[in-house]
């Protein structure tokens, strides 16, 4: 997150805790995700919040997990909840996701908190940071649009379907999906050349 999104999350993170634990919205999009991937997958979840109900999802898929996030509360209530799954209390772009590579990458609710060249420049590291036949599913509208984020007032920006669909072929990734949830959350799903 840019540090006045992270700034922003961390001052209401217990409210959004309360808000994102007792919703399942996009539950069932991360599941069917997750189980299209193969058992064992290293997956690493940018903007892991609590993790509910997208780690949850990704374990209960046997997948292995690691995650990252910026906010202080948010990072200690994920531990408390998943004690076994590695997470990192870090801004992605100072994280060094774990100094590994993944088969799957999982961006729910962040790269549209991001300033124009942050999310370009995050779409370039996931892509670097997967291996060739690697996923990335992220959320972002499919049209180009500015909001203020309900939670925090923080404001967000989506590129467009149109923008994310040429940065990822940019990467060496494709759209190989696009998937609707039960709240109008409109999810990107990128696979990265196989070579």
């Amino acid at each position: 997150m840019s540090e006045d999104a992270a700034s922003a999350y961390e001052r209401h993170a217990l409210e959004f805790l309360a808000q994102r634990d007792s919703s399942s919205i996009g539950a069932d999009v991360v599941r069917r995700w997750a189980q299209s991937l193969e058992a064992g997958t290293e997956v690493l979840e940018i903007g892991c919040g609590g993790g509910l109900p997208v780690t949850r999802a990704l374990l209960d898929a046997d997948l292995h997990v690691r995650a990252i996030d910026a906010s202080p509360t948010l990072v200690a209530e994920f531990q408390a909840r998943f004690p076994a799954t590695p997470v990192q209390c870090q801004r992605i772009q100072d994280s060094d996701c774990f100094g590994r590579v993944y088969g799957a990458v999982i961006a729910i609710g962040l790269v549209f908190l991001l300033a124009e060249q942050e999310q370009r420049a995050l779409i370039r590291r996931v892509a670097d940071s997967l291996v060739p036949g690697g996923r990335f599913l992220f959320t972002a509208p499919a049209e180009i649009h500015h909001w203020e984020d309900l939670t925090t007032g923080h404001a967000c920006q989506s590129l467009g379907q149109g923008q994310y669909s040429a940065l990822l072929q940019e990467c060496g990734c494709r759209l190989v999906g696009q998937y609707d949830d039960d709240g109008n959350n409109n999810y990107y799903d990128a696979q990265k050349d196989a070579g």
